[in-house]
């Protein structure tokens, strides 16, 4: 009978830590932007990247550190950072905590040959009030670094460069990342029959500077309605994985980086990548009015 009551136990134990593992899974595959609660400030939110000083079979090695910290505890956490190579979706992180202020990430990422790496990252707090006013706080964050692994010089990296050959490096990755974008944004807009004459145009990694800058034309509030509402829908339909015409789900790494449409009436926004795989996808977004 003692051994049955042990038994029971632990088996009510292991029964409770799955529940409770499936209710973390479940709000972790979720942002929500509720309205912005304007007291609830980030005294700290940073994206870094860093080049480590050892190659690890002949790739360099990068480190990834993304760090925010809330004014207080809040009821849920969330940071999610996305990392481009080139106009190219490089790797994905993302953390979350309960009844916490403080998030810290860190990743090595491997790469080969010269590259441009571009790092975004929304850092998200939910706020609850009572049982019912929820709201939010959020803040962008950003890095870039040219690294140079080339056979015919050092190791190197650099956000600017500061010699000539630095300089030569950063206008041939510039180039390289630029006519692909652009060659692949044309297409896009070819196959969508798109007027972007009626768009103001973006990229994705461009957006941090809108933090505390108006997108143009909308309200500060507005803005960061579109912001917080951009990254609930990028998370649900690019970070988790790219949803096809017949339903299947795809990996986003080796995406291109996504380009922001905000038509030029404000009425709606426009995300348009490839896959790795080249298919073309276009997101939907209705803009809020403003006051």
């Amino acid at each position: 009978m003692k051994r049955l009551t042990i038994f029971m136990t632990i088996l009510v134990s292991c029964i409770a830590a799955v529940i409770l593992y499936i209710q973390k899974e479940e709000v972790q595959e979720s942002i929500i932007f509720f309205p912005l609660d304007s007291s609830v400030v980030f005294k700290e939110a940073t994206t870094s990247l860093l080049l480590s000083k050892e190659k690890d079979n002949d790739e360099h090695v990068l480190e990834w550190n993304i760090i925010s910290v809330l004014d207080r505890e809040v009821y849920l956490r969330q940071d999610i950072s996305l990392l481009f190579s080139d106009g190219r979706l490089k790797a994905v992180t993302s953390e979350w905590e309960d009844n916490s202020q403080k998030i810290a990430q860190y990743k090595q990422i491997s790469g080969e040959d010269s590259s441009h790496y571009v790092s975004i990252s929304y850092h998200h707090g939910e706020i609850h009030i009572n049982e019912d006013q929820i709201k939010s706080s959020q803040r962008m964050s950003h890095d870039h670094l040219y690294v140079i692994d080339s056979s015919f010089s050092p190791l190197e990296s650099f956000r600017e460069p500061n010699t000539n050959n630095q300089k030569e490096w950063k206008k041939v990755l510039d180039h390289a990342t630029d006519q692909q974008l652009n060659y692949i944004l044309a297409n896009l807009t070819q196959h969508f029959q798109l007027p972007t004459n009626q768009y103001h145009i973006i990229s994705l990694t461009d957006l941090a500077q809108y933090n505390n800058a108006p997108l143009f034309g909308m309200s500060e509030a507005k803005t960061q309605e579109t912001i917080g509402k951009l990254w609930e829908g990028l998370y649900k339909n690019y970070f988790l994985g790219i949803k096809l015409q017949d339903g299947t789900i795809v990996e986003p790494i080796g995406s291109s980086e996504p380009h922001l449409l905000i038509s030029k009436d404000l009425t709606h926004l426009l995300v348009l990548f490839q896959t790795n795989e080249g298919q073309p996808i276009k997101l939907i977004q209705n803009l809020p009015r403003n006051d």
